[in-house]
């Protein structure tokens, strides 16, 4: 699924009317039928608000294929004047001539009298066809008061693409926005939806198909994504019939101090159940017993053993920082690491700290790694604040990732993926997963999928997946999702996929 911003909306309208050759009519009528589809269901009366463009026109449409249906319906259309586009003038002569349907209009702040406020209030749902994607200014007047008295009367609010009064680009509310139970939006997904600020306005989001080409969409992208279920699947490295431990890799994973024992046992076992051939814990001689004890199916070895550096040459993939710690020793072996390999690592939690304090190691990690920071990892990383970091997520792990080509996964909900070129969005994950110790399972799971001969982009891919899939099925019946259920569930979820 492509995820775009408005001008690229607008340009994918303008190229499948004036190029392909298909009515801007044509699209109305689609939209109008797909989402009756999905809310014909949600009750029998409708209060439709309609703006005086294209989204009002959808709004039209709809409350036309509504009324065939027996539904009762209501229209209101909102404008200070009456500039209203050609489809849109289209779809209300039809209305009109049908005369089945309460039209009535608002234009200035007096019309939202409390006969107004009664016709919310008696409808099972209240459709918000009053702004599209254009919205480019804050509402006041007329608008802002309209919009307190949906918000604040309504038993179930539905948006036609955007929910009026929030900026589709940025997630941002333009002075008040609708809040949507549901929002129908067309196509693609628009950018400013990712943001953590628009989801309270959204409720939950559907993208419906209006006819479109996929070529449009394809040769006007910008690089975001977000991947199907079956996209996913073929992303899954096969295991051989047969295959043994020496085809699937070398997992070394270097991790662990005195009092985070925990991360250093979750990476490596989540590796383990993830299908590497062969996993190898490297951490400090004072807890390599206690994690030798717990890991049944890897090896320790510890921080000072000489056999590190043969360990390292023969790695098929690494993982570096899990509850590593800070110290001037950490320091020294993140050098040694980094200098002294080539095989694809991953770093994350303390590493990605150490790194921050010597970014000249990055130039030795260009085409073999993946970072993985929570937005506060990130905001050190970067010297900035975790507020600058979630304003724009994508465009600053996109920059981090292509000034240092490294692969960047910036983890939080909606986790973004990037190569610096490509980036994707994963849809999976809850905030039951808000717990210690699930950053540590993510490592471990990309870490073997790297071990088992996957690229970077797509370890970082399907490795974000797996751990966000696995939390959303426990999440229909467990309160809260532990790493040790990570743990427990891997082989399965992999499988299923």
């Amino acid at each position: 699924m492509e995820v775009f911003l408005s001008t690229q909306c607008k340009e994918i309208d303008k190229i499948t009317i004036n190029d392909i050759g298909i009515p801007s009519i044509i699209l109305m009528e689609n939209a109008a039928i797909a989402v009756v589809g999905e809310i014909s269901s949600k009750g029998e009366s409708f209060f439709i608000l309609c703006g005086q463009g294209n989204n009002g026109g959808d709004g039209l449409a709809i409350a036309r294929h509504l009324i065939s249906q027996d539904k009762k319906v209501k229209v209101c259309i909102v404008g200070i004047n009456e500039r209203f586009s050609k489809d849109f003038l289209t779809n209300l002569t039809i209305l009109k001539n049908l005369d089945k349907v309460e039209i009535t209009q608002i234009k200035q702040e007096q019309d939202i009298n409390q006969n107004f406020i009664e016709k919310i209030k008696n409808c099972d749902v209240i459709i918000d066809a009053i702004f599209g994607v254009g919205l480019n200014r804050e509402l006041t007047g007329v608008f802002k008061k309209l919009i307190e008295k949906v918000n604040s009367n309504s038993k179930l609010i539905v948006s036609i693409d955007v929910p009026s009064g929030l900026d589709c680009d940025l997630g941002l509310v333009q002075g008040i926005s609708i809040k949507a139970n549901f929002t129908y939006t067309f196509e693609v997904l628009k950018e400013g939806f990712l943001n953590y600020n628009s989801i309270k306005y959204l409720g939950a989001v559907k993208v419906l198909k209006i006819g479109i080409p996929e070529k449009v969409k394809k040769d006007n992208s910008n690089n975001l994504y977000i991947l199907d279920k079956k996209e996913y699947k073929s992303l899954v490295p096969e295991r051989k019939i047969y295959g043994h431990k020496g085809n699937y890799g070398r997992v070394v994973i270097i991790a662990g101090s005195t009092g985070f024992t925990g991360a250093a046992f979750i990476a490596t076992e989540c590796a383990v159940r993830s299908g590497c051939g062969l996993a190898t814990l490297v951490c400090p001689k004072e807890i390599q017993s206690i994690l030798s004890n717990k890991l049944i199916e890897a090896m320790t070895i510890s921080t000072e053993d000489n056999g590190i550096e043969k360990l390292l040459n023969e790695a098929d993939a690494i993982a570096f920082g899990p509850g590593l710690g800070l110290g001037e020793e950490q320091k020294k072996l993140l050098e040694k690491v980094i200098q002294n390999t080539t095989c694809p690592i991953v770093i994350d939690a303390d590493g990605i700290t150490l790194l921050a304090k010597n970014k000249l190691l990055l130039k030795y990690l260009s085409g073999r790694a993946i970072i993985t920071p929570h937005p506060g990892e990130l905001a050190r990383f970067l010297g900035i604040t975790i507020k600058e970091v979630e304003s724009n997520r994508i465009k600053i792990a996109k920059k981090l990732s292509k000034d240092y080509n490294i692969i960047v996964l910036l983890k939080g909900y909606n986790t973004v993926i990037t190569n610096g070129e490509d980036t994707y969005i994963n849809p999976t994950g809850n905030s039951k997963m808000a717990s210690g110790g699930m950053g540590d399972a993510l490592t471990g799971i990309i870490t073997a999928l790297l071990s088992q001969g996957m690229n970077l982009d797509k370890a970082a891919l399907l490795g974000a997946y797996i751990h966000g899939d696995i939390a959303d099925d426990l999440a229909k019946y467990a309160y809260i999702i532990n790493a040790r259920d990570i743990i427990e569930y891997l082989p399965l979820k992999i499988n299923s996929i």
